[in-house]
């Protein structure tokens, strides 16, 4: 129905005017989505100065997979077994890449944090060939080696020194989880609800991460309300809200014009570290940010850029 009536409003009215308020209409939707996802570097950094990293993950997944659960019940409802199995092979990745992450954020800046986990956006052609046989083309080379560049570059002060620790190495480790998460999608969804899997992908995220919390000693408390308040935030708009704008946006918006959008993410982040949180990265540091930034672009991008294409997979549902 939503592509009726699009193809409708495209008729009545004059093409280049109709394409481009369109255009702008989802862009500026899919920038809101990486404003919210640039965001949450900030928020999950001060909500483990309360709570632990397991705890977080473990109450705010589980919010958003009853969130999803509720708004799209119905397509629950006809999940089928394959669609089960699949969903918990992806999702390991996926529990993978946000525990690296959250961990990782208490031992480095949110700046740092943005960048490092966006090079998960070149890294995927690279481990398409790995995994899946895909030759990747050499734009996508190109951009895997200006985004190593970069974390090399993001890890010298100002003094030349090499600042890479333990946060920045779990971090890069989220990076390479969420590629893989992207590999598995790519392997396993082309037939499957992607909001189903996305459902199974997140409810074994929390699960995961309750069984952990023991194992990580964290103390069996009920949090203070402040991270309540950042439990249902990430829940209800991190993942409910995110995942739903970005399947309805990219029915219509091709997979590489997302992306090239979703790489604005660090820059968001880097932001609000910056100005929020007091962040301060060396001369050399901001040179990297630039050449991952660059890697991010440079490894999606391709000519000419295809506008309205077929729907592709979400980030949350294959990021």
């Amino acid at each position: 129905m939503a592509e009726v009536k699009f193809a409708e409003e495209l008729r009545q009215m004059p093409e280049s005017t109709s394409l481009r308020s369109h255009q702008l209409k989802y862009d500026g939707l899919l920038v809101l989505v990486t404003m919210i996802w640039g965001s949450t570097f900030l928020v999950v950094k001060e909500t483990l100065t309360l709570t632990g990293p397991f705890t977080y993950l473990a109450l705010s997944y589980g919010i958003g997979t009853l969130a999803l659960a509720l708004i799209f019940h119905k397509r629950l409802l006809r999940i089928t077994r394959v669609e089960v199995k699949n969903g918990l092979t992806i999702g390991i990745f996926l529990f993978a890449g946000y525990a690296l992450q959250t961990t990782g954020l208490q031992y480095t800046t949110v700046s740092k944090a943005g960048f490092i986990t966006g090079m998960y956006v070149p890294l995927v052609p690279l481990f398409s060939f790995l995994f899946l046989r895909q030759k990747p083309t050499s734009k996508a080379m190109v951009g895997v080696a200006l985004s190593v560049l970069g974390l090399c570059l993001l890890s010298i002060n100002n003094q030349f020194n090499i600042e890479f620790g333990m946060g920045e190495a779990l971090i890069l480790g989220c990076a390479l989880a969420y590629a893989m998460h992207i590999i598995m999608i790519s392997k396993f969804a082309p037939r499957a609800d992607a909001i189903n899997l996305a459902i199974v992908q997140l409810a074994l995220t929390s699960l995961l991460s309750f069984l952990v919390i023991p194992i990580a000693r964290e103390p069996f408390t009920v949090p203070p309300l402040p991270v309540w308040g950042a439990v249902l935030f990430m829940g209800v708009v991190d993942v409910a809200f995110t995942l739903s704008a970005m399947n309805w946006v990219q029915q219509f918006v091709s997979g590489t014009r997302a992306t090239l959008v979703y790489a604005l993410e660090p820059m968001w982040a880097t932001l609000a570290g910056v100005l929020l949180a007091g962040d301060v990265l060396s001369f050399p540091a901001w040179i990297g940010c630039g050449f991952i930034l660059l890697g991010m672009v440079v490894g999606v991008i391709r000519y000419p850029l295809d506008f309205f294409p077929n729907k592709s997979q979400s980030r949350t549902a294959g990021r």
